[in-house]
């Protein structure tokens, strides 16, 4: 029997492509001219909801592509998940370091923990090394802190109708000044 591989040299690339996939999905969101821009409502309850959701995780996911870009790690081993295709990074040697030092050779055994990890990866390596201003510093950290504790988890486990709102100035002042700074530090 053959082995199996899977190879995440591209990691970061394809994380930044799914997030982007996620964050620009309902179409309320575009992406032009460099920048993640408002386009349209929402009216739908349910649909409202997926965005806020989307929204939530493509800003999580595009944090830890621009993370993995500029090699800081978040990674930690899983224990006991010693099964399924092997992983390996063949292209990029500094991913592959990664998965050496934890001692990873599978790919379930690859933690990618929570947004609060990888934000404190950011703030201890990730913000000096690409001399990020202190106000983005803070407004990535605030503003995550305010996704997790009024979107994230409330939208993910469970319908609560008065979640089910669009609110165009939430997207506007929290969600789009976040999106547009992690793809600045991403394409840095």
């Amino acid at each position: 029997m053959r082995e199996e591989w899977v190879d995440i040299s591209e990691i970061a690339a394809q994380n930044h492509a799914y997030a982007r996939h996620l964050l620009l999905k309902q179409g309320v969101v575009v992406f032009k001219e460099g920048l993640f821009r408002y386009e349209k409502a929402l009216h739908d309850p349910f649909v409202s909801i997926d965005l806020w959701r989307e929204l939530c995780i493509g800003a999580e996911i595009l944090l830890k592509a621009a993370l993995l870009r500029h090699e800081v790690s978040f990674f930690r081993k899983r224990a006991h998940a010693e099964y399924g295709p092997r992983v390996r990074s063949s292209r990029n040697r500094w991913l592959q370091d990664v998965l050496d030092t934890l001692e990873i050779d599978y790919i379930a055994q690859i933690n990618t923990g929570t947004v609060s990890t990888a934000l404190r990866s950011a703030k201890e390596t990730l913000f000096e090394k690409i001399a990020l201003a202190p106000t983005q510093q803070d407004l990535i950290s605030e503003a995550f802190y305010i996704i997790i504790r009024t979107r994230r988890n409330r939208n993910t486990h469970f319908f609560f109708p008065n979640q089910a709102v669009f609110d165009e100035s939430e997207l506007e002042i929290l969600f789009l000044p976040l999106l547009n700074i992690l793809e600045t530090i991403y394409q840095k």
